[in-house]
């Protein structure tokens, strides 16, 4: 061999003495590595996949009532703490007028935040009210931040699930479902406040909960939103009718003779008008999650 190949020669012979050398503490590392923690699991609950049509699936989670919200939260892969927006209510007896606006201040202002700031935003997850709104909105526009339907299993129906009782379906602008075992309208909200509470990890990232219009249900939805174990503030859309606008008179006064209503004004309840329309959402929005 000629001499001048033998520099070379010992160049590739440490190269590939250190190539097997790294090899080694790679494999060995392996071998004495602690195991990953197992996926969190929730007692008694499923997942499924919802198909809405091609390249339009959802994944759910099928859950008892009563599940431990910080366990549905990495279940749906949740893993670290982040902002996050409840929105409760409906639109009924809303004149088209006021339908128009709240359209355009859910997808203007609240569904255009959420998409910048990569919010997860929680509902009721059915095709009515300001629900089909934000999911609409989240679907036609292409929108990615994660939105969460929570409802009770016991009154809806979707793609592979027939429900002669059901009173609504899964609203499919949705990128999650969770699914709770209950009959009742109602049974869900527990699971909505303290899923939100989790994700937002106790306050370690800002949540907000949004009340636009509203009967019985966003009413408990709020009272067990504001207690003092959660204590979530509530934006509450003046003019949108029915509960907000209840509990708006109800602080703005601070007289009201009923208990549900003093308790939840013990919460930090803000008011934003409907005259403010998207842009005055969208402020507020900044203003309180300070992104």
């Amino acid at each position: 061999m000629p001499e001048s190949l033998l520099p070379i020669l010992a160049i590739l012979v440490v190269l590939v003495l250190a190539a097997a050398a790294i090899y080694g503490i790679v494999q060995r590392d392996r071998k004495t590595a602690p195991p990953p923690p197992p996926a969190p699991t929730i007692p008694g609950a499923r997942r499924i996949t919802i198909s809405f049509g091609p390249q339009q699936n959802a994944p759910g989670l099928i859950i008892p009532l009563h599940s431990d919200a910080e366990q549905v939260k990495q279940a749906l892969g949740i893993q670290q703490a982040r902002p996050v927006i409840f929105i409760s209510g409906g639109a009924s007896g809303m004149s088209e007028q006021d339908i128009e606006m709240t359209q355009q201040i859910i997808a203007n202002g609240i569904a255009k935040f959420a998409q910048e700031k990569q919010i997860v935003v929680i509902d009721g997850g059915t095709e009515s009210g300001v629900m089909k709104m934000i999911g609409d909105t989240r679907r036609s526009a292409g929108y990615t931040f994660p939105l969460i339907g929570v409802t009770p299993l016991g009154k809806v129906d979707f793609p592979g699930h027939t429900n002669p009782g059901k009173e609504a379906s899964l609203e499919n602008g949705h990128s999650h479902f969770v699914l709770v075992e209950a009959q009742e309208w109602g049974d869900e909200s527990e699971t909505i406040v303290r899923l939100t509470h989790a994700i937002c990890a106790g306050k370690t990232q800002k949540a907000l909960g949004i009340l636009i219009n509203g009967g019985k249900i966003a009413q408990r939805d709020v009272y067990l939103a504001t207690g003092k174990d959660l204590n979530l503030p509530i934006l509450v859309l003046e003019g949108s009718g029915r509960f907000a606008d209840e509990l708006a008179t109800a602080h703005k006064s601070g007289q009201t003779s009923e208990k549900m209503l003093k308790a939840i004004l013990r919460g930090d309840i803000q008011l934003i008008s409907t005259s403010e329309g998207p842009q005055g959402m969208y402020k507020r929005l900044v203003e309180h999650f300070d992104l």
